[in-house]
């Protein structure tokens, strides 16, 4: 059988949505806190079953420690109603949209490439600018 690409979210006021909500806000509990505060069914072993279905639908999760804790799924479905963002990686460089092609580029200005001859050392003090400027009357 094919593995789900996308996961359903919990439908609102039930139990897994308001446990994802507590979650979402207070961090990870533990079991007997969700069964607490979600308002899940009144018999031990109905609640039990309804938090495996929970888990199950990848809604809700069971960390190392024990504790309940949301997916990333539902983390991000919370964020959005919340009206937060994700926070994207800053200093990566943006990768280019074209691939580099010498031949498809314009020449470079010719005010950028260096004199061929080289630069001149030995430049005469009458062609050195003083900052002033002359003016001819006609």
């Amino acid at each position: 059988m094919a593995k789900p690409t996308t996961l359903r979210r919990a439908l609102r006021g039930t139990a897994a949505d308001v446990a994802g909500a507590y979650l979402h806000k207070n961090g990870p509990q533990t079991t007997r806190t969700v069964f607490a505060i979600a308002g899940f069914a009144r018999k031990l072993s109905e609640r039990r079953r309804s938090l495996q279905a929970a888990i199950r639908s990848g809604w809700l999760l069971e960390n190392a420690a024990g504790d309940i804790d949301i997916t990333d799924f539902a983390r991000a479905h919370y964020d959005k109603l919340a009206g937060e963002k994700p926070v994207e990686p800053v200093g990566q460089i943006a990768a280019v949209r074209t691939v580099p092609d010498v031949f498809a580029r314009p020449p470079l200005s010719k005010k950028y490439i260096p004199n061929p001859r080289g630069t001149r050392q030995d430049i005469p003090a009458w062609s050195v600018r003083t900052g002033t400027t002359f003016h001819t009357k006609a």
